[in-house]
């Protein structure tokens, strides 16, 4: 294993490479952004920082009393560096989470130290915890457990899955900060949506989403081929394969950050979990056949309830905004496209409330569709869906598109000015409604835009 950046020969102290970095290697995966994890009998904070001056790296200490430090290099690779804990390092390793991640690589000797048989586990290709006191020490290490599976598409070994159906209580314990991390790392796994419901069936998620257990109770229908937890999951798992569809009209724009490591795509497939998740709550039925006759504004109640959810899960204010709009307005695409052709009025509002969201809508409203394959759904149906989401992406991408970027024909200054007002809410009404009437082509000039608002101010 050449991992790492420096010869570890010129240091006296003992150091061992453990955890995912040994995994990974031995599974032959690639990691990006390297980041390796060394653990020392010596005094840590102290080794830390003499190889972060010998390498010309950043120094940082994360954690004083356990003694962890960073080394942080100029090229990405971090390298986390922390006393051992017990007298030796097998003791340490015994501490840790699962077999598969408590194999050392004594840089040394140069020899693996594995003394849980995580080896064999990783070609078993099985999650199996060391102990279920470990677990209770870190709940957190429950969840995480699903999401290494997806991340490795590992399976979970049958007593591990026990213990961690028996500890998912103590998951109501953890910071909401880190359970959401945990479940971004989830959600960004190409299995992420299968183990989201295994953890969800498992109890895992009881405290955290307790709004899933409702979806339980809503079957399939004429537009559903699917149960309504399992649709969506389903929607979540076509979030990629959307935005691979529409990857010409898209490029990279999904992976632009919103916060930290948090980008579109991942803000997507959230608004993929909870887009239908008011449905249980807004679901009507005839009182005397019990038939279902549909969701009256599940997409309104669904945002409010999102904006809980993030609320609860410590989502920044601007991630809560991104995907309570998304919820709020995943019906629209499908509703523009029940028109031939959809009228100008009603495809300018959508650019104008979704603005900059337009691309992640779409991709959203494209997963949705690929979920939805009842009986109701025809082919004619899919193909004005498809005409429509191309048109849409390519107007927004057309920087000088009349509707979805219009430039407006006078400002608040000059309607002030030629119709004697004073500032106030009445302008921004004026404005937005002589906005509307340029993009649908009722006004093309500054006169009759002002004409316009003449006559408005009249009604």
């Amino acid at each position: 294993m050449t991992l790492l950046p420096f010869d570890p020969e010129s240091w006296p102290a003992p150091l061992a490479l453990v955890g995912g970095s040994v995994r990974d290697a031995l599974l032959g995966r690639q990691r990006s952004p390297l980041d390796l994890d060394l653990v020392t009998p010596a005094p840590a904070l102290d080794l830390a920082s003499r190889l972060a001056r010998k390498l010309g790296a950043g120094f940082a200490v994360l954690d004083a009393e356990r003694e962890i430090a960073r080394v942080i290099l100029a090229d990405g690779l971090t390298l986390d560096i922390a006393r051992q804990q017990g007298k030796s390092l097998e003791t340490d390793l015994q501490r840790r989470d699962f077999t598969i991640n408590a194999i050392a690589y004594s840089v040394n000797t140069r020899k693996l130290i594995d003394p849980l048989d995580g080896q064999g586990d990783l070609k078993r290709r099985q999650l199996r915890a060391i102990s279920e006191a470990n677990l209770r020490d870190d709940p957190l290490r429950i969840l995480r457990a699903y999401r290494q599976a997806a991340q490795l598409d590992f399976t979970i070994h049958s007593e591990t899955r026990e213990m961690l159906i028996r500890c998912a209580p103590l998951l109501k314990q953890i910071s909401a900060e880190r359970v959401r991390e945990e479940l971004a790392y989830l959600l960004a796994c190409e299995r992420g949506a299968d183990w989201l419901l295994t953890a969800h069936h498992d109890g895992v998620l009881a405290d955290w989403l307790p709004e899933l257990k409702p979806l339980e109770t809503i079957g399939p229908s004429g537009y559903h081929h699917l149960p309504l937890l399992e649709h969506t999951l389903e929607v979540v798992r076509q979030v990629d394969q959307a935005a691979t569809d529409l990857a010409d009209w898209l490029g990279d724009s999904l992976e632009k950050s919103i916060v930290g490591q948090r980008t579109i795509r991942h803000l997507t497939k959230w608004a993929a979990l909870l887009h239908d998740i008011a449905k249980p709550a807004t679901q009507r039925r005839d009182p005397e056949t019990d038939q279902l006759l549909g969701f009256p504004s599940h997409e309104i109640v669904g945002a409010e309830m999102t904006a809980t959810i993030f609320q609860r899960l410590k989502f920044s204010k601007e991630e809560e905004r991104w995907v309570s709009a998304l919820v709020r307005h995943h019906l629209r695409p499908g509703q523009l496209s029940n028109y031939d052709p959809p009228s100008a009025r009603a495809i300018y509002r959508l650019f104008r409330d979704l603005g900059d969201m337009l691309p992640a809508l779409m991709v959203l409203a494209q997963a949705d569709r690929r979920a939805t394959l009842g009986p109701k759904v025809t082919e004619e149906v899919l193909t004005r869906a498809s005409q429509l989401t191309e048109m849409l992406l390519s107007r927004y991408l057309t920087p000088d598109d009349p509707m979805a970027h219009p430039v407006p024909l006078i400002d608040g200054r000059i309607l002030m000015a030629e119709l004697q007002l004073s500032p106030g809410p009445q302008i921004g009404k004026l404005l937005a409604a002589l906005q509307e009437a340029q993009a649908i082509g009722e006004v093309q000039t500054r006169d009759q835009a002002l004409a316009l608002a003449r006559t408005l101010l009249k009604t």
